[in-house]
């Protein structure tokens, strides 16, 4: 009977470890896997608060300001360049549509025209920091988010006729 209770001492420690391991990680877990299943309402409020904070103009003029004297080169001649090379990709676009008598079969030509106008918004703006020598906070942030639209809009528009095509 001594030697039974003393492989059960010796075996009972190795399972035993694995149990509480495996208890200890599901514990570990615990907090995360509640908020996935219980509380997933979390993560959404977390995404808003982020969203409100990313929209406080208080904030992000001061980033701003801050990541305009700590960068070494100025945003607007790269957003010039680079929205004035996208308004002729938009042209042509437009023009290869229109040449091609697909433009009444598509919206990918109606859809290219307003990222025209969204690319010559950005170069408006971006040209007018560079004239006037003035960076703005809202002006960088009309030309950049502009800029963004009109580069959404090309790409839905490319991905339109590419589809439909």
């Amino acid at each position: 009977m001594a030697s039974v209770s003393q492989h059960a001492r010796v075996r009972a420690p190795l399972l035993s470890t694995f149990a509480m391991s495996v208890r200890l990680g599901l514990l570990r877990l615990t907090p995360l896997i509640g908020t996935l299943v219980v509380e997933p309402w979390t993560a959404i409020g977390s995404a808003v608060h982020a969203l409100f904070r990313k929209m406080d103009r208080e904030f992000q003029d001061s980033m701003l300001d801050r990541a305009l004297e700590n960068s070494p080169m100025r945003r607007h001649p790269h957003v010039l360049n680079a929205a004035t090379n996208l308004l002729g990709i938009c042209f042509i676009i437009i023009g290869g549509l229109k040449l091609t008598d697909q433009d009444s079969k598509t919206w990918s030509d109606e859809i290219a025209w307003s990222a025209a106008f969204f690319m010559i918004v950005s170069i408006l703006f971006s040209y007018g920091g560079i004239r006037a020598g003035i960076e703005r906070p809202w002006q960088i942030r009309l030309a950049d988010w502009s800029f963004l639209v009109g580069i959404a809009a090309l790409v839905l528009s490319m991905v339109i006729a590419a589809y439909q095509l």
